[in-house]
């Protein structure tokens, strides 16, 4: 009888207490959210109170932008040559800072790109004038808009390089194991060769690509015997007639390692009001790795079809050619921690090429100092990929007569070359 009274006695008591305690818990929840309420709404009046903060400026945001999208880069070439006196006076030796190149590349939207170059050459430009020339050169190598429409189409506009020969479109220093440019690629195809035009270039299928460009022509009264169309590279403002020049390319990687490309010029070189004189370049170029063995070489056919009309000692034709074997000898387990993208190549170039082929409208001044080779040797030496220390020499011959002064020189010489 006590049991069953206690038992129900003792869970009525802890009903009770639950009950009890169930209430305090739920006033003393209520009077935190009161508090927490009460908090909000003071800092929601104490935020209306305060002045707007100034908005950004909109110049910060768009800054921004364009900086996001623009990349900085160029390339350089230090040079050191000692050339020997061949008996044409041109002897001697020099410190030359070659030239200088500043890169811009910013993506106006997701499918137009504004690419430019500024090239600064020997130091620049100074009021000290050299024979007919200013002692250095400053010019705008590039400044084309990019219309990324389809893969296999796309247009581009400005001034742009001419897609002719193996050097033109990679002249970094890095692309080429000499310290200089093949000749070659000096006289025949003038490079650093720019114009200003338009054209439409892209990418058929994953092993070739193509360019196709209408461009101002070269002036062919400036092209001699002696430095080839080099002379002939026109200002930017200027056309020496109402024609314009058609020029394009094909790049082709038809197997692994190997790269060929086929480009072509032709434009009338004539100046206006004469009969139309036209100059066509053919070039074919290529490039072979196998191992750490490689070979490369580029052939160059220009044709005047009335040479008499542009200079009096150029050929109907002028042609030319260059082979180049190359091995690479840094050995793997030189290739670690400072080293470990180090490349050091042994390499050796023959170049010949003549400017007076076929007949000249001035007989007696025919030369064969016009037909000349080069030999060229050395080494290159890449501590990194973007910096390439050259060193090499370069031996000159010529057909020329007795008594004729030979237009270049033998010489050796040390170049320091960078991209960034």
């Amino acid at each position: 009888m006590k049991k069953r009274f206690i038992i129900p006695t003792t869970a009525s008591f802890l009903l009770a207490a639950a009950t009890l305690a169930s209430a305090a818990t739920v006033d003393e929840l209520q009077h935190q959210l009161d508090d927490l309420s009460g908090q909000i709404k003071a800092l929601q009046a104490e935020k209306a109170q305060k002045p707007a903060a100034a908005p950004a400026p909109q110049g910060e945001g768009y800054l921004k932008t364009v900086w996001d999208r623009t990349r900085i880069g160029g390339y350089g070439e230090l040079d050191y040559i000692m050339k020997s006196d061949n008996g044409n006076g041109k002897g001697g030796n020099t410190f030359d800072p070659h030239r200088f190149v500043l890169y811009v590349n910013s993506d106006l939207a997701d499918w137009i790109t504004l690419n430019a170059e500024l090239e600064w050459e020997h130091g620049g430009v100074n009021d000290e004038v050299k024979g007919d020339e200013l002692s250095g050169e400053v010019v705008v190598e590039q400044a084309f808009l990019d219309f990324k429409l389809f893969r296999p189409l796309n247009v581009k506009a400005g001034i742009m390089l001419v897609p002719v020969g193996a050097i033109n479109l990679y002249h970094e220093p890095t692309n080429f194991n000499s310290s200089e440019r093949p000749d070659l690629d000096k006289y025949l195809i003038p490079s650093t060769w720019r114009e200003m035009g338009i054209g439409i270039h892209g990418s058929l299928g994953d092993r070739a690509d193509y360019q196709l460009l209408v461009m101002n022509g070269l002036d062919g009264k400036e092209f001699s015997a002696k430095n080839g169309l080099r002379d002939g590279r026109q200002d930017m403002n200027k056309d020496n007639n109402r024609g314009k020049a058609l020029t394009g390319r094909l790049e082709l990687r038809p197997v692994t390692n190997l790269y060929t490309n086929f480009s072509f010029y032709t434009a009338n070189s004539a100046p206006k009001g004469s009969d139309n004189a036209y100059t066509t370049i053919l070039a074919f170029d290529g490039k072979y790795r196998i191992s750490d063995f490689e070979i490369a070489g580029e052939y160059v056919q220009v044709i005047q079809d009335k040479p008499g009309l542009l200079a009096s000692d150029i050929g109907h034709r002028m042609s030319g050619y260059w082979v180049e074997g190359a091995y690479h000898l840094m050995p793997a387990a030189l290739k670690t921690g400072k080293l470990a993208e180090a490349d050091l190549v042994a390499f050796a170039r023959y170049s010949e090429f003549d400017t007076q082929q076929g007949s000249i409208a001035d007989p007696t001044k025919t030369s064969g100092k016009y037909d000349r080779n080069y030999t060229n040797f050395g080494f290159s030496f890449k501590p990194v990929p973007t910096v390439a220390i050259k060193a090499d020499y370069q031996i000159y011959d010529d057909h020329r007569s007795g008594g004729e002064k030979p237009l270049d020189n033998d010489k050796f010489q040390v170049t320091l070359g960078f991209v960034f």
